[in-house]
């Protein structure tokens, strides 16, 4: 799957950018350098919500995992 085919998969990937104003995590990846902070954050689903949500951020075409949410809880 491309970048491309992945930012529009939407539901079938129930994929889509953080926005970290309307999560648990207001401050977003604090931990990471202000460098990756910078870049854009998103989330997706592996299969159904029991399995919970992938979370990371793109950098150029490549997504990089920063955490496994097994409970969704970002958006609790």
């Amino acid at each position: 799957m491309t970048c491309a085919e992945f930012r529009q998969a939407g539901k079938a990937l129930r994929s889509h950018k953080i926005e970290w104003d309307h999560t648990s995590e207001t401050q977003g990846y604090s931990h990471l350098s202000e460098q990756m902070q910078d870049c854009e954050p998103w989330q997706f689903s592996l299969a159904r919500d029991e399995f919970g949500r992938i979370h990371g951020l793109w950098i150029d075409e490549v997504f990089y995992v920063v955490w496994i949410d097994h409970d969704h809880a970002l958006y609790n």
